[in-house]
C-alpha cells in the first residue's frame, strides 16, 4: 500500500505527531482496560470464592426459611404468620410427594424386577465386539455374547426364554431341535460408553441441586446468629421521597426491602432439621437412584431419554412455589437481597494510578503456574467424582466379579413377604428372601468354554 512523500518541513512534523497521538490514544485505551479488569475481576473473583449467604428464590425449600424470619422481624403479625405457616405446610407436602416418588421408584427397582425375574444388568454385553474369547463374553443365560443373538429390552429376552422352556416342556424328546429353532439369545448392554456419557448429563441435572444445598448450609453456618431484620422501610436520604417516588416512578412497595440477616439459634437447628437434612436427603436418594436406574437401562435410545427423566423430581419444590404459594411470598422471595460476606474491595477507596500498578504487579508479575486456578474447571471435577462414586457404589451393592474379571448380577432371590412401606422399598427393611436364587450366574466353563450354547431357564437355577 501506498503513502504520500511528506513535501515539506511542516508536513512531516504533522505527521510524526499523528503518529504519537495515535500510539498516546492505544496506550490510554489498554490502560482504561487494565482499570476495567482489575475492578471487576477483584469484584467477581471474591463473587467466586467467598460469595454470598443466599437462599434458593424460586424453591419452597428457600421460602420455608426466609418467610418465618420477615414474619419474625415484624413481630409476628398475623398476614406474616398465615404466610410462614403455608410455607411450612407446602414444605412438607413437597418432601412427602418428593420421598413417595422416589419410594415408588425404588420399589420397581428393588421388588417388582426381581418378581419379574430381572437380575442386574452390571456389564453384560460391555465386550461384545470382541467376543467370542474374550473375558465378559459369557451372557446372563450362559451362552457367547454375540450381535445378532442380544438383546437388550429384558421383556423380549424373557419372553423367548419362556416360549424356549415351554417347548422343552411339552416337547422334551426334541430338545436338541428346540435349542436350536428356538434360541432364545442374550440380555445385554448396547453401549457401555453412551451409559456413562448419559449418567453424566443426569449428573450435570443433579448437581445445581446439590449446589443449592451447599448453599444453605453455608447461609445457615455464617450468618450471624442474632435476631437479624430481614424486613426494613428505607426511604431515600439523598432526597425527599415524594419527589424519589416522582422520578423513578416508585410506590411505597418499592421502599420496603426484604435481606437476608441473622438468624437465632433456635430458627437455625429448625432449618437444619426440616429444610437443610430432608433435602439433602432426598438428592442423595435420587441421585444414587438415577444412576442405578441408567445402570439397568441397556437401550441407548431408552438411556439417552431416561438420563434427564428422574431430574423432575428435583423440580416438584419449584412447581409447588409457583403454583401454590401466594403472590406476596413470591414477591417477598423475588426481592430478597443477598448478604455479601466479601469485603469492600480496597480499590473503592485509591486512586486509578494506584489499582493499575497493583494489577500489574498481581497479572504480569506473579507466576504463571496462577493461572492454573483458573483453568481447572473444580465444578468439572465435582460432576466426574460424583460419577465415579455412584457407578462404583452401583456395581459394590450388585455386582460380583466373575473368575475371569467382569463384573456380573449377584444372585437374584424372590422376596417371600413385602412389608408395604417406603423403608421396605429404598432399603428392604423387613423384607424376606427365599433361601434359593431364581437366578444366578451360569459358569461358563459349564457353558462351553462361552461357545453358543443354549440359555438356561430361570428356575433352573442358572
Amino acid at each position: 500500500m501506498y503513502s504520500a512523500i511528506p513535501t515539506s518541513e511542516h508536513e512531516e512534523q504533522e505527521t510524526d505527531t499523528s503518529g504519537q497521538r495515535s500510539a498516546r490514544d492505544g496506550s490510554n485505551t489498554l490502560a482504561n482496560a487494565q482499570v476495567a479488569a482489575a475492578k471487576s475481576m477483584a469484584y467477581l473473583i471474591r463473587m467466586e470464592a467467598i460469595g454470598y449467604c443466599s437462599v434458593e428464590k424460586e424453591s419452597v425449600y428457600g421460602a420455608a426459611v426466609a418467610i418465618p424470619q420477615v414474619a419474625r422481624s415484624a413481630g409476628w403479625s398475623l398476614t406474616l404468620t398465615g404466610l410462614a405457616i403455608r410455607c411450612y405446610m407446602f414444605l412438607a407436602l413437597n418432601v412427602t410427594l418428593q420421598l413417595f416418588l422416589l419410594a415408588v421408584i425404588a420399589e420397581e427397582m428393588h421388588i417388582m424386577n426381581p418378581f419379574s425375574g430381572q437380575f442386574h444388568l452390571c456389564d453384560f454385553g460391555r465386550v461384545v465386539d470382541a467376543c467370542p474369547g474374550a473375558p465378559g463374553c459369557t451372557g446372563p443365560g450362559g451362552s457367547a455374547l454375540s450381535f445378532k443373538r442380544m438383546f437388550s429390552s429384558f421383556d423380549t429376552w424373557s419372553t423367548r426364554v419362556y416360549v424356549r422352556d415351554a417347548l422343552l416342556r411339552l416337547f422334551p424328546d426334541r430338545a436338541e431341535e428346540i435349542d436350536v429353532a428356538a434360541d432364545p439369545g442374550e440380555f445385554g448392554l448396547q453401549d457401555y460408553y453412551c451409559r456413562l456419557v448419559c449418567i453424566f448429563i443426569f449428573m450435570l441435572g443433579v448437581v445445581d441441586d446439590l449446589r443449592g444445598t451447599i448453599a444453605l448450609f453455608y447461609m445457615l453456618i455464617n450468618v450471624p446468629t442474632l435476631a437479624g431484620t430481614w424486613i426494613v422501610y428505607e426511604e431515600p436520604a439523598w432526597e425527599q421521597k415524594e419527589r424519589a417516588k416522582l422520578v423513578h416512578g416508585w410506590s411505597e412497595l418499592d421502599l420496603v426491602k426484604f435481606r437476608v440477616a441473622g438468624i437465632p439459634l433456635g430458627w437455625k437447628f429448625a432449618n437444619l432439621a426440616f429444610v437443610f437434612f430432608p433435602k439433602l436427603y432426598i438428592w442423595w436418594t435420587l441421585t444414587s437412584g438415577g444412576v442405578h436406574f441408567l445402570m439397568e437401562t441397556a437401550g441407548i435410545v431408552d438411556l439417552v431419554i431416561n438420563c434427564m427423566a428422574l431430574t423432575f423430581v428435583l423440580s416438584i419444590d419449584e412447581m409447588i412455589f409457583s403454583r401454590l404459594l401466594t403472590v406476596a411470598s413470591r414477591h417477598i422471595m423475588a426481592n430478597l437481597e443477598d448478604l455479601p460476606m466479601f469485603d469492600e474491595p480496597e480499590f473503592e477507596r485509591q486512586a486509578d494510578e494506584v489499582t493499575l500498578q497493583r494489577f500489574m504487579e498481581k497479572e504480569y508479575g506473579s507466576s504463571k503456574l496462577n493461572v492454573l486456578c483458573f483453568v481447572v474447571p473444580k465444578r468439572f471435577l465435582l460432576i466426574v467424582v460424583l460419577l465415579v462414586l455412584f457407578v462404583t457404589k452401583y456395581y459394590y451393592e450388585y455386582c460380583d466379579r466373575a473368575e475371569d474379571g467382569s463384573l456380573v448380577s449377584k444372585p437374584m432371590f424372590f422376596p417371600t413377604s413385602v412389608p408395604y412401606n417406603p423403608l421396605s422399598f429404598l432399603y428392604g427393611y423387613g423384607m424376606s428372601l427365599e433361601d434359593s436364587p431364581f437366578w444366578k450366574m451360569p459358569d461358563a466353563a459349564a457353558a462351553g468354554g462361552g461357545a453358543e450354547t443354549p440359555s438356561p431357564s430361570f428356575d433352573e437355577g442358572g
